[in-house]
């Protein structure tokens, strides 16, 4: 167990940036929470790691099976890499087509062709290595026969749903939103609202988990939801535009930090007696052969505009990407 309550900044490089509890300094939510957000990547999935893996793995299939030299084998990767994370995404052509030109600009001349290649089996590496551990797969089944689960993404819709759906993830969780299909994208707490409304719960009966103050950890705060669990990622994951404690000041201190997501647990209320009627509905349609998750799936931008108690009263967020040609879900 390792949950976080204070967080503290270093004075010098080479300390924690935040100390870890133990066990033994348990100090749980002690909130009536009936459900729990989920961030998608590198929270539930680990995308930047497993991204890396994949790149790994073509970079030696053009070694090994292309004659391409190491070191330009691993350029053309990390190239390849870079490219996608600033826009995984292009929703003017199909998904396939727009990485696969990724590829082949980043392969040398005289290489482009191996792109359709190339591509395919990225797609199966990296769908390996998204996938969720057992002991996580075990822990949202635990966790959803106590609470209602969601999924909170910000992110290209094309791109968010392939990883969704590749990794069977939606049979976890009773909702599932992503912000490209939405006005609005995290830290914005419209996209909470509606979350809220999809689920028929109040935003002070939920927590949200997510390894991003800006979005995941700010979002939930500014929307008062009853706990906020930052899961920050391992140094040698992070990117230079990652906020930190000392980047934020103020705005987004976690009410909990957790070193794995299997940590959750320790954090959650001890009695759940109050989950059950706010939760039972929606657990009796389960059972049904006709229950779906509620998402976001093939809306239009506009779609949450038209329900009620999902108050449009705050800015919107960009679901493009941004100046630096980042996308937030990376």
């Amino acid at each position: 167990m390792a949950a976080i309550i204070d967080c503290g900044v270093p004075a010098t490089g080479t300390e924690r940036e935040f100390e870890f509890f133990r066990p033994g300094q348990d100090r749980r939510c002690d909130k009536p929470i009936t459900t729990i957000f989920f961030d998608l990547d590198n929270t539930l999935i680990p995308t930047r790691k497993g991204d890396a893996k994949a790149c790994g793995k073509i970079a030696d299939i053009l070694h090994n099976e292309y004659d391409l030299p190491r070191d330009l084998a691993t350029e053309v990767t990390i190239t390849f890499l870079t490219s996608y994370r600033r826009c995984p995404d292009n929703p003017d052509i199909p998904l396939a087509q727009w990485r696969t030109q990724m590829w082949e600009d980043a392969l040398p001349a005289g290489r482009k062709h191996l792109a359709p290649e190339l591509y395919p089996r990225w797609v199966e590496y990296r769908t390996r290595y998204l996938a969720p551990s057992p002991e996580i797969i075990s822990l949202l089944q635990t966790l959803r026969l106590q609470y209602l689960l969601g999924i909170v993404t910000n992110g290209p819709s094309a791109s968010q749903w392939e990883k969704i759906d590749r990794l069977a993830l939606g049979r976890y969780f009773d909702c599932i939103l992503v912000s490209s299909d939405l006005p609005w994208a995290k830290p914005d707490r419209n996209i909470f609202y509606a979350a809220c409304h999809y689920l028929g719960v109040r935003p002070e009966e939920c927590a949200m988990i997510g390894d991003k103050l800006e979005t995941d950890i700010q979002g939930g705060l500014e929307s008062r939801l009853a706990a906020t669990i930052w899961l920050p990622l391992p140094k040698d994951l992070r990117l230079m535009h990652d906020k930190s404690l000392a980047d934020m000041g103020g705005l987004a201190h976690p009410d909990y930090i957790v070193e794995s997501v299997l940590d959750l647990p320790s954090v959650l209320p001890l009695t759940t007696s109050f989950c059950g009627q706010r939760c039972r509905p929606v657990q009796e349609r389960r059972g049904s052969n006709s229950y779906v998750p509620k998402t976001t799936r093939n809306r239009q931008a506009s779609y949450n505009r038209f329900l009620p108690d999902v108050p449009d009263l705050y800015s919107s967020s960009s679901n493009s990407c941004d100046s630096n040609g980042t996308m937030d879900s990376q």
